[in-house]
């Protein structure tokens, strides 16, 4: 399938070498699940943009935009299970860092074909030389500069690639967040200062304290990491994977892991998770 591609809700896929996004990385996006033309945890991606858009001072485009937006790609789309992708830029501006008060942002939906998901028995991470650096004006939000994860995913050997920040505590993975079991209570990096919060990270936590299990948002040190009884990662695509070892470190049964995994799943399957557009 030829991914669909709508930019200010019109089927095309040539923008503007004016657009921020091209030049600066100014914007922001938002990775979805869909399946039969329904969202999943449509609300969590759109409060993410919005909170981006309040950090970074990009005008938002109203729900029902992206919804309209959406109904058109899905009714191009000939796939039921798909990867939706949102990408709001601040708009085109000329040269210079600096832009007009009242620029038109501009929108843009990807669908594409969402290949089976395989739950990997053998998922390994590394450490990689590539970190983030604290900024909290920018932490937490998926803004559209993702260098950081680009090196570090350059020289991969592994699964993933765990990034620290410039103090060599512990943030996430590449293309995810990280958890860790440690004594029965589920840990997972403090991302106040730098990192990304994932669509799926505040839910997991929850879903964790429902099931009886304490949790900590904490810093995290790489030696803690290798000494933790279990550790698994998350993004929107994906879901739950189990971590079976980092480098020369390994992991063996996840039961508590397994138990989460399984109450997000459970979680996946409620009709009221997934939005109909």
């Amino acid at each position: 399938m030829n991914p669909v591609i709508l930019i200010d809700g019109e089927e095309q896929s040539k923008i503007s070498i004016f657009n921020r996004n091209v030049q600066y990385g100014d914007g922001l996006f938002e990775t979805c699940i869909s399946k039969k033309n329904k969202i999943l945890f449509w609300q969590r991606h759109l409060d993410r943009l919005n909170l981006g858009c309040e950090r970074l001072d990009i005008k938002k485009v109203q729900e029902l935009a992206w919804k309209s937006d959406l109904k058109k790609a899905f009714a191009l789309s000939s796939v039921d299970d798909c990867i939706v992708k949102i990408i709001l830029s601040r708009g085109d501006s000329l040269r210079g860092y600096g832009y007009k008060k009242d620029i038109t942002p501009v929108r843009i939906v990807i669908i594409s074909e969402k290949k089976k998901s395989v739950d990997h028995d053998l998922f390994s991470l590394e450490f990689s030389d590539s970190g983030f650096y604290s900024n909290p004006n920018l932490a937490g939000i998926k803004h559209c500069n993702r260098l950081e994860q680009i090196l570090a995913r350059s020289n991969l050997l592994s699964d993933e690639a765990i990034m620290q920040d410039e103090n060599g505590n512990v943030i996430s993975v590449s293309q995810g967040n990280i958890y860790l079991i440690c004594d029965g209570k589920l840990l997972t990096p403090k991302l106040d200062r730098c990192g990304v919060e994932g669509s799926r990270r505040s839910l997991i936590m929850d879903l964790a304290r429902s099931l009886g299990i304490d949790t900590e948002e904490c810093l995290v040190s790489s030696d803690k990491l290798r000494q933790a009884d279990e550790v698994f990662i998350s993004n929107s695509v994906i879901g739950i994977q189990s971590v079976s070892s980092i480098e020369e470190c390994s992991f063996g049964n996840n039961p508590l892991t397994a138990i989460i995994k399984s109450s997000y799943e459970a979680k996946i399957n409620e009709s009221n998770s997934w939005t109909c557009l």
